[in-house]
């Protein structure tokens, strides 16, 4: 008798016909696996080739619109700039501002991408002047159309500024823009004013006619 064990079979199991069984769940699991990979794969591709905006792009503003519906609630007729070719409106609006002082604002983007805006009240206060200018510090005069203006200039946020107040109306253009840059905005700004018919600081007429952006100044 023979103290060697039976030999261990090595033959893959069949089934009663002979045919061989495959090994359970191994090809569904590298099948499904596969599966994925490749629906993984097409999903990133077609993320990857739509198209994304980098920015969202807003509407802009409608600064006669705002304006029209601005005169009943200030002391002044707010001025709509015209003549700013290329600029586009941001905002338009009365605002609530330092020391309650009500205030009408309208903000650019200009060509460059810089961003400038005009700030204009009646009764202005210091500590509101100081808010609008961002605290610059006076850096000189600059004639425009033969008016005085105070230039300030807040050098850490290259803020710059205009100043002007006459027949107690303050008018601040300012922003990143240079002084060059806002003495476009200041003389779209008295255009805007010319082509209404009103002179700086003239109380508002709800039933007077906005102008356009798209007006040219009179001669």
């Amino acid at each position: 008798m023979s103290s060697t064990g039976d030999p261990v079979s090595t033959q893959t199991s069949e089934d009663p016909r002979g045919v061989p069984r495959p090994a359970r769940g191994g090809g569904n699991v590298r099948s499904m696996v596969i599966s994925m990979a490749v629906i993984v794969g097409i999903v990133a591709a077609v993320v990857l080739l739509l198209p994304r905006p980098s920015s969202v792009q807003q509407p802009a503003a409608d600064v006669p619109n705002a304006a029209a519906g601005a005169v009943r609630t200030l002391s002044f007729t707010p001025p709509v700039p015209i003549g700013l070719d290329g600029w586009e409106a941001t905002s338009a609006s009365v605002n609530r501002s330092t020391d309650d002082v009500r205030t009408w604002h309208v903000g650019y983007r200009t060509d460059d991408e810089e961003y400038v805006s005009i700030e204009v009240a009646r009764d202005a206060t210091p500590t509101w002047q100081r808010a609008q200018i961002a605290g610059g510090a006076a850096d000189g005069e600059q004639v425009i159309a033969g008016q005085p203006w105070q230039r300030f200039l807040q050098p850490e946020r290259n803020r710059h500024s205009l100043v002007r107040e006459e027949g107690g109306v303050t008018v601040i253009a300012t922003g990143d823009g240079g002084y060059p840059v806002l003495e476009q905005l200041v003389v779209a700004l008295e255009a805007g004013w010319q082509a209404a018919g009103v002179t700086w600081g003239d109380p508002a007429d709800p039933a007077a006619p906005v102008p356009t952006p798209t007006d040219t100044a009179a001669a």
